[in-house]
């Protein structure tokens, strides 16, 4: 019997693939527990019809987060410190400040990528992940108060 997956199912398959399983198997085990459905013409057209819109879904999310990263594209976010004699830094610029700083700009989702806190002043280099493959870079500028 063909039937289209609503979950994963260990030893058959990932959601929404379909798959030939023996009738007993889909009549007492994945069809009661809401685990699948009959693969039926109806069902085979929603299902296509699901993946379009999903993947017409991806495609618009994915662009929207290269056209924030391209606007953000090597520029550069000033941050202040407090500094002591001979510039010695009292604070850091942490992963959430820059993320904070983006989110005043109207750039949401973008996660900084530091090992550790800036703790020195000068420009730094910081890599900005998007998620979904899309990373640009920005340059921190950490200066005196």
């Amino acid at each position: 019997m063909q039937v289209i997956l609503l979950r994963d199912v260990r030893g058959v398959g990932k959601k929404s693939e379909v798959k030939h399983v023996s009738d007993g198997y889909a009549r007492n085990a994945l069809i009661p527990k809401k685990l699948a459905i009959p693969a039926t013409k109806d069902a085979l057209v929603k299902l296509e019809r699901q993946r379009a819109e999903h993947e017409a879904a991806h495609h618009a999310l994915l662009s929207k987060l290269q056209e924030q990263a391209k606007t953000i594209q090597g520029k550069t976010f000033s941050f202040t410190v407090k500094t002591g004699a001979h510039e010695s830094v009292f604070g850091s610029v942490t992963k959430n400040d820059i993320e904070k700083k983006l989110g005043e700009r109207g750039i949401l989702n973008a996660h900084a990528e530091l090992d550790r806190p800036i703790k020195t002043l000068g420009t730094h280099p910081v890599a900005i992940n998007f998620g979904e493959g899309v990373r640009t870079e920005i340059n921190i500028q950490v200066e005196p108060e």
